[in-house]
C-alpha cells in the first residue's frame, strides 16, 4: 500500500481554523451560495466538494473565474456587494463566517492578517500566471494544462492523480478557458488519439502518459 502525505491546503492552518468557528452549511450540486450584486454578507471556505465561480458579461455570456477546491476561500469584498457569483459543482460544504467577523479578526490579530495577506497573494500569482499562460496556448494545450491543473490540485489534496475528476461539463471548460464547448470537444479528443489521456466514466479522465500530456500541454517535464 502507497502511503500518500497530507493534504495540502490552499489556505493557511490559522485561516482554516477561525473559519471552523462558523457555520458548517451544505449546498446540493448546483445550488447558489451567492449571486453577483448580493450584498456581502459571509465569507466561506471550502471543506468539500467543488465551488465555481462565475461573472457575466453584459451580452449574457458566461465566463467561469474559478474552480474552487477544499482549503479555498471565496466571498471576501470590501465592497458592499459581490462581484461575481458562486454555485456548488458537486454536493458541497463550506464554513461560513460573516465578513465582518473576519474583517474584526483581520484588524486585531497581526498573524492572521499576515497569514492572510500571503494567501491572497498566492491566489493573484496564481491568477496572473493562469491568464499569462492560457494567453499563450493554443485549445489543445489550454485543455491539456486545465487536466495538469486538476491533477496537481488533487496531488496537493493526497488523492489519486492516475485518474482525473472532472466534474464539471465540456461548457464549463469552454467557458473557464475561453473556448467553445465543441472546441473543447475536439482538443479532449485529440489529446485521447494522441495517447496522453483516455475517457474513464463521464466524471473521470486516466493520464495514460503523462509526459505526453506535458508535451501537449507546452510544460516541461
Amino acid at each position: 500500500m502507497t502511503l500518500r502525505p497530507p493534504p495540502q491546503m490552499s489556505s493557511p492552518k490559522i485561516v482554516r481554523d477561525l473559519f471552523s468557528t462558523g457555520r458548517k452549511i451544505s449546498f446540493a450540486a448546483g445550488a447558489t451560495l451567492f449571486r453577483d450584486g448580493d450584498p456581502v454578507t459571509d465569507v466561506y471556505c471550502v471543506e468539500s466538494g467543488r465551488v465555481v465561480v462565475t461573472r457575466y458579461a453584459e451580452n449574457g455570456e458566461r465566463q467561469i473565474l474559478a474552480f474552487l477546491f477544499p482549503g479555498d476561500f471565496l466571498g471576501m469584498s470590501f465592497a458592499p456587494t459581490y462581484n461575481s457569483a458562486a454555485e456548488a459543482l458537486t454536493p458541497v460544504t463550506v464554513w461560513a463566517i460573516p465578513h465582518a467577523k473576519l474583517t474584526s479578526e483581520l484588524a486585531t490579530r497581526p498573524e492572521l492578517g499576515v497569514a492572510y495577506a500571503e494567501m491572497s497573494a498566492r491566489i493573484l500569482n496564481n491568477v496572473l500566471d493562469l491568464v499569462f499562460t492560457l494567453g499563450r496556448k493554443n485549445s489543445h494545450a489550454r485543455v491539456a494544462s486545465f487536466l495538469l491543473h486538476l491533477r496537481d490540485r488533487q496531488e496537493l489534496l493526497a488523492l489519486e492523480t492516475e485518474r482525473i475528476n472532472v466534474p464539471m461539463t465540456r461548457q464549463d471548460i469552454a467557458d473557464f478557458l475561453g473556448l467553445t464547448m465543441e472546441t473543447v470537444s475536439r482538443a479532449f479528443s485529440h489529446l485521447k488519439a494522441s495517447g496522453a489521456v483516455k475517457f474513464g466514466s463521464a466524471a473521470d479522465v486516466d493520464v495514460i502518459d503523462l509526459a505526453k500530456l506535458r508535451a501537449e500541454a507546452h510544460v516541461g517535464s
